[in-house]
């Protein structure tokens, strides 16, 4: 869930450039637009750790409360439709008896967590209204009592799992702002700074020298990673395919490691980094349909996919 080796990298280069203002405050307080900047630095500096708390959140209480919740909301309605199911053989309702014998309790539990509460909506719709035409028949199966506590079992995990899409969403959001607004922001401010190197290079040549080494390993950072990242989702569902979903370059060059990669817990497949060219690749998910493309790679560039997968029917 923390940052990725990339972004821990970029944090780590700018903080040492930090300490070296903090070490030289005689050279950073000669110029007094530097000065400026550097405070600037130091106060964008704090927001980069901030994002890097945020994304070392954790959603595993949120996700353990959500799963109780789905299990006892499962079992309480994967009970009220086996009744259903004794109800619908004793009325010779096929139709009926076909509903309810696929609403057990372990296909509910596997059900997307956006799809659960519909499903068990579905569940009550249908038979609640036996309850009106049969009421002499429906209380030795299930009543309007129990299928409200269906319902409100299923309010509560549906409450359990907003929270954990706000957890989610909170770590999610630090680490694409850190990426797409924090490194670019620093990098600025480096650039602006250098433009009094020449100026401070005459009193401070050692802390010139070392400013520019510090500002190398940044760019060496930038230049070390070139190719592919991308997020896995259900096209009609939006939840992220986790740890199943894979990708693979099918024209490169062979080479030791095949070109492929795995969606993490997130959703993720991490950089596969790839030469400068034309490849085309797949991705594939089971129980959907494979989804080709062709990738441009240029230098120093990385292509970011957000892949939606379409169920097979």
């Amino acid at each position: 869930m923390a940052l990725n080796k990339i972004s821990l990298a970029y944090l780590t280069q700018f903080t040492e450039l930090d300490l070296l203002f903090i070490n030289n405050t005689s050279a950073v307080a000669a110029n007094g637009a530097f000065a400026g900047r550097r405070t600037f630095y130091g106060n964008s500096l704090q927001t980069g750790y901030n994002y890097r708390d945020a994304a070392n959140g954790t959603t595993l209480g949120f996700t353990s409360a959500k799963n109780g919740a789905k299990k006892t909301s499962s079992k309480s309605a994967g009970g009220i439709t086996g009744k259903g199911e004794s109800y619908a053989i004793t009325k010779n309702n096929v139709e009926l008896k076909e509903q309810m014998e696929q609403w057990t309790q372990a296909f509910l539990y596997k059900t997307n967590d956006p799809d659960y509460a519909g499903v068990i909506q579905n569940i009550y719709d249908t038979l609640f209204p036996f309850i009106a035409s049969d009421p002499t028949g429906t209380p030795d199966y299930f009543t309007a009592l129990q299928l409200t506590s269906m319902q409100n079992d299923k309010t509560a995990f549906t409450g359990k799992l907003n929270k954990f899409k706000a957890a989610k969403s909170d770590i999610d959001t630090a680490k694409k702002d850190f990426k797409i607004a924090f490194i670019p922001e620093m990098k600025e401010h480096i650039t602006f700074m250098e433009g009094f190197l020449t100026d401070l290079e005459f009193a401070f040549p050692d802390f010139v020298s070392e400013f520019r080494a510090i500002v190398e390993k940044v760019n060496v950072i930038g230049r070390r990673h070139q190719g592919i990242t991308a997020t896995m989702k259900y096209a009609e569902s939006g939840e992220v395919i986790n740890s199943i979903g894979t990708f693979e370059i099918l024209n490169y060059p062979p080479v030791a490691t095949p070109k492929k990669g795995k969606t993490n817990t997130m959703g993720e497949i991490p950089l596969i980094k790839l030469k400068i060219g034309t490849w085309h690749g797949v991705f594939k998910c089971p129980g959907c349909v494979d989804q080709p493309v062709t990738l441009v790679i240029a230098s120093k560039h990385i292509v970011n996919l957000n892949i939606r997968m379409v169920e097979e029917r």
